[in-house]
C-alpha cells in the first residue's frame, strides 16, 4: 500500500518559496525519511530531488531514485505572514495526499518531518519546528508602489500606444485590463484567480517586470498559468485515484 509523502525545499533567501515533489510508496520516517537523511542532507542535493516533482520511490539503503512518471514540481510563493506560512505548506501536503512531509530547512541545513494529523494540527507543528524562521516571514508593509490598487486609472494621464504596450509604470493596469477583456470568453472564476496571482506577483516584486508587457504577452502569460494550473489539477487527481484504489 502507497504511503504518500511531499517533499519540499523551503527557500528562505529574498521572496520566501516551497518548491515541493510528491512521493508515492513508502514514505514513512523509517524509508523516505531515511534516505532523504542519508543521502540528500545538503542544500544543494535537497534542492535537487525536491525539483523531481514525481518520485515512485527511494530506496533508503542505496538513494537509488524510482521515478517513471515526468512531472514539474510546484512552487509556491509563501505568504509574509509565518502563520499563514505554515499554514500553506500543511494544506500543500495535504493537497498531496501525503501522510508526511518533509520539509529541508535552508537555514539550519536539515530535513523537518511533519506527520499528517490534520492540517490544522501539521501547521501547529511546523510552527514550533520552524519557530527560528519567524523573521523571515515578518509581515512587510506594503508600499504604494507595489500594490494592485497603485495602478487604478483614476487621474492617470499617461496612456497606452496602439501596440497596446507599458509606456510607464502607471500605464500597468491599463495594459492588463486590455488583456483581460480579450479573454472574456474564458470562465470568470479563472479569470480572478490569474489576477489575484498577478496581484501578488506585483506585490513581492514590483511591478518593473511587467513594463515592457503587451496585451499579447499578457495573453501568452495567462495561457502558460491555466495550463501549469492544469497539470497540477491533473495530478492531483490521479494521487487521489491512486488513494482511492482505482488506479495503480
Amino acid at each position: 500500500m502507497a504511503t504518500r509523502a511531499l517533499i519540499g525545499y523551503l527557500d528562505t533567501d529574498g521572496v520566501t518559496r516551497l518548491t515541493t515533489t510528491y512521493n508515492h510508496y513508502d514514505g514513512y520516517p523509517s524509508n523516505l525519511g531515511a534516505a532523504l537523511n542519508n543521502f540528500f542532507d545538503s542544500d544543494t542535493l535537497a534542492k535537487d530531488i525536491a525539483n523531481y516533482g514525481y518520485i515512485s520511490y527511494i530506496d533508503p539503503k542505496t538513494g537509488d531514485i524510482e521515478a517513471a512518471n515526468q512531472q514539474k514540481p510546484k512552487v509556491i510563493t509563501l505568504p509574509d505572514n509565518f502563520n499563514e506560512a505554515m499554514m500553506e505548506i500543511a494544506e500543500v501536503i495535504d493537497s498531496y495526499g501525503g501522510d508526511y512531509g518533509y520539509i529541508w530547512d535552508n537555514e539550519n541545513g536539515e530535513w523537518i518531518t511533519v506527520k499528517n494529523n490534520g492540517i490544522r494540527g501539521m501547521a501547529e507543528d511546523l510552527e514550533m519546528e520552524m519557530a527560528h524562521l519567524k523573521d523571515k516571514f515578518a509581515m512587510m508593509p506594503e508600499r504604494p508602489d507595489q500594490t494592485m490598487e497603485a495602478y487604478h486609472v483614476g487621474d492617470n494621464k499617461e496612456v497606452v500606444t496602439k501596440e497596446g504596450k507599458v509606456d510607464s509604470i502607471k500605464s500597468f493596469n491599463d495594459v492588463l485590463n486590455q488583456a483581460l477583456d480579450q479573454l472574456k470568453d474564458q470562465p470568470e472564476d479563472t479569470i480572478e484567480t490569474y489576477r489575484k496571482s498577478i496581484a501578488n506577483d506585483v506585490r513581492l516584486n514590483g511591478v518593473e517586470q511587467y513594463a515592457d508587457y503587451t496585451t499579447d504577452d499578457f495573453i501568452e502569460d495567462f495561457n502558460n498559468y491555466i495550463s501549469d494550473k492544469m497539470e497540477i489539477d491533473e495530478s492531483f487527481i490521479r494521487q487521489m485515484k491512486y488513494k482511492a484504489g482505482i488506479i495503480k
